[in-house]
């Protein structure tokens, strides 16, 4: 993904049209564009700020599959992205048992040529809950489970696996790296036109989006600004001072996080 701070074209700018808000996405770059159209589809200005960047470790993925295993588990459609780039590499395991969380993961899995990717929806916890229920109805595998894993990463679902007597591996395959966008270029995205809202979709970034040094030093920006949050454990990490501004989507699902804005 990108590595710079990328305002998206003003659909009208601030003419006081009624409902027109300034949205701004922390996603990684190209996922980031592809939720800010559904903003921008809206009549608003989305604002895409990726916070992180991902490297991907193809080494790291390959050498995992190279190992047996009975199943193939990914909570974000980052992981499918390390795998395609092994190519040819990957065809002989686009057949195998995958399990995802989210439909937009699951898609990305097939459009990458699996063929057999069953997703949960919610967080790691209902993840994990699925494929209890799968292994149990369908047989548990002879080989442990495949986790295909980032960093940094929510330990809910490994944490939900090791209360099941499932047998797992952990293999990191992609890292997310911290992004140190221009101060000057964030004051005048973020502070010179303040933003009506910010979608957050991590507790990492979060932590981010609030040390950001525009706003070490000019909190005010923020003072009507509302912070949409994927789950109850991101809004968590928002600052208390702005307790009363915070939106929790009704599941961890990206269509009930957009339907608050």
């Amino acid at each position: 993904d990108g590595a710079d701070a990328i305002p998206e074209t003003p659909v009208a700018g601030h003419t006081g049209k009624e409902g027109f808000m300034r949205v701004t996405v922390t996603r990684p770059h190209l996922s980031g564009h592809r939720t800010a159209e559904r903003p921008r589809q809206r009549g608003h200005e989305p604002v895409v700020l990726p916070l992180t960047a991902p490297t991907h470790d193809v080494l790291a993925a390959g050498r995992a599959l190279e190992k047996p295993y009975g199943a193939l588990a990914i909570t974000s459609a980052e992981a499918v992205r390390a795998l395609s780039k092994l190519e040819d590499g990957l065809d002989p395991h686009r057949a195998a048992m995958l399990f995802t969380v989210g439909k937009v993961t699951a898609a990305a899995a097939r459009d990458t040529g699996f063929t057999a990717a069953h997703s949960a929806d919610g967080s790691g916890v209902e993840l994990a809950a699925l494929i209890a229920d799968h292994f149990a109805r369908h047989g548990t595998p002879a080989d442990p489970l495949l986790y295909l894993a980032g960093r940094p990463r929510a330990a809910g679902f490994e944490r939900a696996l090791s209360e099941t007597a499932i047998a797992f591996r952990t293999v990191e395959c992609y890292h997310m790296l911290p992004i140190d966008h221009d101060p000057d270029d964030l004051h005048q995205t973020l502070v010179e036109r303040p933003v009506d809202v910010v979608l957050f979709y991590s507790r990492e970034n979060v932590e981010r989006f609030f040390s950001l040094p525009v706003f070490l030093r000019d909190q005010a920006a923020l003072s009507r600004t509302r912070f949409l949050c994927l789950s109850r454990n991101i809004a968590n990490a928002v600052p208390p001072q702005f307790d009363t501004q915070i939106g929790v989507a009704a599941s961890p699902e990206e269509d009930d996080l957009l339907y608050l804005v």
